[in-house]
């Protein structure tokens, strides 16, 4: 089951605080999760494909993980609500 958008919005703010996330690399973090492609998130928020590449790279250090499923599964554990 696929968690409601706010759901995710709330998952990818409580990894983005835990890990020191910045602000692109949250709007990157919340496109990634909703199964954007690096080259539609680089058309939605109006920067070049490597930038995006590099805000991918920092979120994977950034959360100690190594691929985009590892990512997501890390998504999937956290809160769906900022309260819990």
């Amino acid at each position: 089951m696929t968690p409601a958008p706010d759901a995710v919005d709330a998952r990818c703010c409580a990894l983005a605080e835990t890990c020191g996330l910045t602000p692109r690399e949250c709007d990157v973090l919340r496109l990634l999760a909703r199964g954007r492609s690096r080259l539609r998130i680089g058309i939605e928020l109006g920067i070049a494909d490597d930038t995006v590449k590099t805000h991918v790279k920092h979120l994977y250090r950034k959360a100690g993980v190594a691929s985009k499923q590892h990512l997501l599964d890390r998504l999937d554990t956290m809160p769906d609500s900022l309260s819990a």
